[in-house]
């Protein structure tokens, strides 16, 4: 079978591998030293095990065993994502486990049965290495080390395997089976802040099924993760904010967040009362928004992915008015009514604005229209604070104010390579960055002595380093284009990290 049929990443690892004499020998011995079950095997038994094998190449949705084969071989997981499962008739499955990791697929079924009871394909492309299955148990007899590594693992997913059953009879939400898989994902234990990437490698509807929900369900309980701050969703990847899986200004021994409990809406449907820290929030994240629809056109203009710009501004400028309706649904006291008609008149204009073609002729138009609006979503926030009257509300509009600028900055980057927006945009750079960091130094002066809070801050502090780096010219970008990414990359990181901070400043103020 071709390299082709391997993804991208696995493709170029392994044509490296075997790019060299004798090359899928020392494939094969690479992967099998990187399986914890053989990666302290001797070198003599290594090579035993390399001599009883076979490496295959497989696409998505090839099966690797059925339902009632002999097990004859073990299949060593080297790259890719496959899932086992119990065929139930008319096509229908139960799915066993999703495993994204190297591993021996089905090790209980590989010492304990004659027949696999189970099947297994590929979720997407995949390396896998047949093992023949009398030299893996001879070598197992006489290696009492591999021996008790085999009852290990065993024992792990026996645990695993409980627990999950016991849990989805306990009444989980969707949304904590998810969370628990990923953070399990990530590897159990993260850090206090910051964030940790983990990558979906296969469909939405396969993870469904292996956490026992729809794929509707599914998809739901996702956005509830997101809205709550505590998942940032980009296409695969999964950016967890750690800070954010803990119940911020809780007095409790064990402190991480629960979804334990289904959410109700009122019956009755009258709008409800937003708590301070929430409107301030919600205020807050128009400013935000505007800034980043800026940003995409900026990329148009540019012609850098204008497609995925073009799709970033029409998700942005959805978002935006989804956020607006919220707002004008809530019950909100007559001055701040009156403030989000004005900042609704404001938003007509900016949105015509952003409908004109992206070139440089309409972009010193986008650029003041992106200010005055910010001006009007500024004065609600603001007002927001004050109607509030907690100290509390501040740092969250202070904290939001600088969600705010981390993509302001960005956006004044992109539009000082236009000639006509040149000079106003790069003295707003510095004038923005020193707002930041007086507004960071406020904040980590503020007096809240969470650890979580504080280790975010100080996350916020390292990453805001980072894109000043990006921002800086340098021999690093031989083009623009990368320059770009690197400023773009960095900045949505900062994004995420400052976003974090205002959900957990929003949290003590309920």
């Amino acid at each position: 079978m071709p390299f082709e049929s391997v993804p991208a990443a696995v493709g170029v690892r392994f044509r490296k591998l075997v790019s060299r004499p004798y090359n899928r020998r020392q494939a094969q011995r690479d992967f099998l030293s990187r399986c914890p079950l053989f990666s302290a095997l001797p070198p003599a038994q290594l090579d035993t095990l390399c001599a009883a094998s076979r490496l295959i190449e497989l696409p998505a949705r090839a099966s690797i065993h059925a339902s009632g084969d002999a097990v004859r071989e073990a299949f060593l997981l080297c790259a890719g994502s496959v899932v086992r499962f119990r065929p139930l008739g008319e096509g229908d499955r139960q799915i066993i486990e999703l495993v994204q990791e190297p591993q021996v697929l089905a090790l209980g079924e590989v010492f304990g049965a004659r027949r696999y009871e189970s099947s297994c394909e590929t979720a997407s492309a995949a390396v896998v290495l047949a093992l023949e299955l009398p030299v893996l148990l001879q070598l197992v007899q006489q290696d009492a080390g591999l021996a008790k590594r085999v009852i290990e693992t065993l024992a792990r997913r026996q645990c695993a395997i409980e627990f999950d059953v016991t849990g989805h009879r306990s009444g989980q939400t969707g949304a904590q089976r998810i969370l628990d898989y990923l953070i399990g994902l990530a590897g159990g234990s993260l850090p206090l802040a910051g964030e940790t990437t983990v990558e979906l490698k296969t469909q939405k509807k396969v993870l469904a099924g292996r956490l026992g929900i729809t794929p509707e369900a599914f998809s739901r309980s996702l956005h509830e993760l997101s809205d709550k701050g505590v998942i940032v969703v980009d296409k695969s990847r999964i950016h967890i904010q750690n800070a954010a899986l803990l119940d911020t200004g809780s007095t409790e021994g064990d402190r991480r967040l629960s979804f334990a409990r289904k959410l109700r809406t009122p019956r009755d449907g009258a709008p409800r009362q937003m708590p301070p820290g929430e409107l301030v929030n919600l205020c807050g994240r128009l400013r935000l928004l505007s800034q980043r629809q800026a940003v995409a056109w900026a990329l148009m203009a540019h012609g850098v992915s204008p497609a995925d710009a073009r799709a970033k501004l029409r998700q942005r400028i959805g978002e935006f008015e989804r956020v607006l309706s919220q707002l004008q649904g809530a019950r909100l006291v007559p001055e701040l009514d009156g403030a989000l008609e004005a900042l609704a008149c404001a938003w007509s204009t900016y949105k015509a604005a952003l409908a004109v073609d992206a070139s440089e002729p309409g972009a010193g138009e986008v650029l003041a229209a992106s200010e005055r609006f910010l001006e009007a979503a500024d004065a609600l926030t603001a007002l927001a604070e004050r109607m509030a009257g907690v100290q509390l509300a501040h740092y969250v509009n202070v904290a939001g104010r600088n969600r705010m600028l981390s993509q302001r900055i960005v956006k004044f980057f992109f539009f000082s390579d236009i000639a006509a927006c040149a000079e106003e945009a790069g003295a707003r750079v510095a004038a923005s960055a020193r707002e930041f960091e007086a507004n960071l130094a406020e904040l980590r002066d503020s007096g809240q002595a969470l650890p979580e809070l504080l280790a975010q801050l100080d996350a916020v502090a390292e990453q805001w380093q980072r894109l000043n780096v990006a921002l800086a010219p340098g021999v690093a970008y031989t083009r623009r284009a990368q320059h770009v990414r690197a400023v773009l990359g960095e900045g949505r990181r900062l994004l995420r990290y400052v976003d974090t901070a205002v959900t957990l400043y929003e949290r003590l103020t309920r």
